[in-house]
């Protein structure tokens, strides 16, 4: 491996210029060489304005650079698994955005390549890293807040906030509405806070405003955990609303908390008290974002196990397959 890691970047949407282009550009174990889109007007303004030598609208031209040693993939959903794919057979590492496919079979097709791969698959599991997350995730840890046993999550976006691609809507190229595009990230966020539970069942229910469109706008879903523990997840992108809400609420017999911001109330001499510490971060997100590009390149240096490896990304597939066929058969569905 060399001194420096040579990254290249697929997709050039909202999330790789507010994530991964600046985080992956200023860090300096990593030379960011390349990016890969097919708007030729997005990668020369790019190109140019992070000094990036490589532009591709071919990716399998890109993958032929044997220059670049690992590839962001953030690109639309159908497309995540079958790049996955082509890139650990072309020897690169990867680093892609959830969900890992738009299906329980081709997330098992990338698991397959990746176990034979000599190269590493990771996933961008960026909220993990949030330093108000990674708070929460110690207190449940040590059992601060006792047992938990109801966890409540919402994105909730008013319509005209909410700005979609066309292939959002096509459900060949997104595979889901609502769910697959925000609930796999509150799914992702619960899979690693309550990762001693076992999910057990899920009844979930979709709603479409234009009867005709290929997916849901809106979205909820009821998981139980097999001690008892229940998870809601409501998404939407449609709501005739001037805000947005984005939600994690947990609930244990000794204490609650909320993130967005973060609060973690106990009762202490029969009283309730904020125990949160605060964070000299402003951008919290942003901070996770250079977090997640610092474990990724060290995971890489050392030739270790990246700190978030594709068992997850399965999971999310796996229970999203269920969250499906729950909504589409209307009854409680065995994860």
């Amino acid at each position: 491996m060399r001194n420096k890691i040579n990254i290249g970047i697929v997709g050039c949407g909202a999330h790789a210029q507010l994530a991964h282009l600046p985080a992956f550009r200023k860090n300096p174990d990593c030379n960011l060489i390349a990016i890969c889109d097919t708007d030729i007007r997005k990668i020369d303004h790019l190109g140019s304005k992070y000094s990036i030598p490589y532009r591709y609208q071919d990716f399998p031209e890109m993958l032929r650079n044997s220059d670049i040693d690992a590839l962001v993939i953030s690109t639309p959903n159908y497309l995540h698994a079958p790049m996955a794919i082509s890139a650990l057979e072309y020897g690169k590492h990867v680093l892609c955005d959830i969900p890992m496919a738009t299906n329980l079979r081709e997330a098992q097709d990338v698991v397959k390549i990746a176990k034979k791969a000599k190269s590493r698959l990771a996933m961008a599991f960026s909220d993990r890293f949030r330093p108000d997350v990674q708070t929460l995730k110690k207190f449940i840890k040590e059992g601060e807040l006792g047992d938990i046993y109801y966890v409540k999550t919402g994105w909730l976006i008013g319509s005209k906030n909410w700005i979609l691609n066309p292939w959002r809507q096509e459900y060949l190229k997104s595979g889901g509405g609502a769910f697959l595009s925000l609930g796999v990230n509150l799914l992702d966020l619960a899979i690693y806070l309550l990762e001693d539970k076992k999910m057990s069942t899920i009844f979930a229910s979709i709603h479409k405003k234009n009867p005709t469109a290929d997916v849901e706008d809106t979205a909820m879903c009821i998981i139980n955990y097999s001690d008892g523990t229940l998870l809601t997840i409501e998404v939407s992108w449609s709501l005739i609303f001037d805000r947005d809400f984005l939600y994690c609420n947990i609930f244990g017999k000794k204490g609650a908390a909320l993130l967005n911001p973060l609060k973690i109330q106990k009762e202490l001499h029969n009283e309730l008290v904020n125990v949160a510490p605060t964070f000299p971060q402003k951008n919290l997100f942003r901070v996770s974002y250079d977090l997640q590009v610092q474990f990724f390149l060290d995971s890489l240096r050392k030739n270790a196990a990246p700190p978030f490896g594709y068992e997850d990304g399965l999971t999310i597939a796996r229970i999203t397959d269920a969250f499906y066929e729950s909504a589409r058969k209307q009854k409680l569905i065995k994860i």
